[in-house]
């Protein structure tokens, strides 16, 4: 009887449903039916990627001490904010062109990204070993950590191309499988590392996640279908790196105007307050706005380029406030655990969390419109580089005076006018959108 009425009810449901021209159109799209399949599945592996990689955090800030952990951080952002110069944005037009490309040109494009980042990163690499140590002094960076960072860097970037390859070819049970044993690798290697061998040190955490890179570019090198490199065209080139190019200014100085916060704190405060900050602001930020924004964009990517933009632009529009909503709420929960677990010598304060959350809620907005806009083509993304260019004077300054006078509670308030700042910018210089 029960079923019976289960089946009536599912019977009603699909007719009115079918009856919407819109929606019929919708579920017979193939495009969305892969979309919903795919992101479905890279948001379950995602989340479990993501609870071992919170494993390896957590385990990280009990064993080792608040300004230790603040300096995984410095590291961290060091790596992240270097690797788009570094590769010189090459995995961006991997993921514009790859999805409309036929095997041969599939082909070349990777040739060309792989044969040019083999140049890049090397040059790239000796220009950062000679920086200064003065000037390294003055950032309160020290020699052994920036060495670190430049090979972290060097890593994260071979994994990002590698991942950009499969992201390209809509290869997500790769990515996901990959990402998977990855992570496992790493949890491994800190576990032996702290527990079984008793060696406790930030550089436990950076060469095992440096590890874990390497083994993803390895496993991701082998489904990428490319055998062997073939011969490259001067007009293949110019489309990448047009591209590309085009992509680095709005990816790098967003990059440094989202992480300059943390550098004025490892500036103007001391160790144990950078280990607090990276609590409250680095580590969140990262697993809540990957598990948001980036989970979706590692399957939506590919479907933007074939999108409809004006419309794309307005339907987020529509959103903003619920993902604003969403984002705070999720984020200050995940805060709230997080500070919990890495035990005692990391406080509870709701004022933190109510910043650190608006700060990143405004980051994941922000960062949407980023790929939307840049997806579009090398004008688009143009823009979007010169309304962060326009911002970053004033967005530093105020990072600067808020972190000097009033500390890690003036750091967290900067982080929301940055933001807010950017998302501005943005809107202005992209109104048409």
């Amino acid at each position: 009887m029960m079923n019976s009425k289960i089946s009536k009810v599912y019977i009603l449901f699909r007719e009115k449903t079918l009856e919407n021209t819109k929606l019929r159109n919708l579920i017979n799209n193939s495009d969305y039916r892969d979309f919903l399949t795919s992101i479905n599945r890279v948001f379950f592996f995602k989340v479990i990627v993501y609870l071992i990689t919170t494993i390896i955090i957590v385990l990280t800030a009990r064993t080792l001490t608040p300004s230790q952990f603040g300096r995984t951080g410095v590291i961290s952002n060091i790596a992240y904010l270097l690797f788009v110069p570094m590769i010189l944005a090459v995995h961006s037009a991997m993921y514009k062109f790859l999805p409309e490309s036929d095997n041969k040109e599939r082909n070349e494009l990777i040739s060309i990204s792989a044969l040019g980042s083999l140049i890049s990163i090397p040059i790239f690499s000796i220009v950062l070993l000679f920086i200064n140590r003065l000037i390294l002094k003055q950032l309160n960076i020290p020699v052994n950590e920036w060495k670190m960072a430049i090979l972290l860097t060097v890593f994260l970037s071979l994994s990002t191309i590698s991942e950009s390859y499969l992201r390209g070819q809509k290869k997500f049970n790769s990515i996901c499988y990959f990402k998977l044993f990855s992570s496992v690798i790493n949890l491994m290697l800190i576990i032996i590392c702290f527990f079984v061998l008793n060696i406790k040190s930030l550089e436990i955490y950076v060469y095992s996640l440096i590890i874990s890179h390497l083994v993803f570019t390895l496993l991701a090198l082998t489904k990428t279908g490319v055998t062997k490199m073939c011969k490259v065209s001067w007009a293949g080139v110019k489309k990448v790196y047009t591209y590309s190019f085009s992509n680095i200014l709005s990816m790098f100085l967003g990059g440094v105007t989202l992480s300059s916060d943390l550098f004025f704190v490892n500036y103007f405060c001391s160790p144990s307050t950078v280990g607090l900050y990276n609590a409250y602001q680095g580590f969140v930020k990262n697993i809540f706005s990957v598990l948001f924004y980036e989970v979706f964009l590692v399957v939506f990517l590919p479907f933007l380029a074939k999108a409809n933009y004006l419309r794309l632009g307005k339907n987020i529009k529509r959103y903003i406030p619920v993902i604003i909503a969403v984002v705070m709420v999720g984020s200050g929960l995940l805060t709230m655990i997080f500070i919990f677990l890495f035990g005692q010598n990391y406080k509870l304060n709701l004022i933190y969390i109510l910043l650190s959350s608006l700060g990143i809620a405004l980051y994941t907005i922000y960062q949407i419109y980023v790929y939307v806009y840049n997806i579009e083509g090398s004008k688009r993304a143009m823009f979007t580089g010169l309304s962060t260019l326009a911002v970053l004077p004033l967005a530093l300054g105020i990072q600067y005076y808020l972190t000097r006078f009033y500390s890690m509670k003036g750091a967290l308030i900067s982080v929301v006018l940055t933001n807010f700042l950017l998302i501005l910018s943005l809107k202005i210089m992209n109104r048409d959108r």
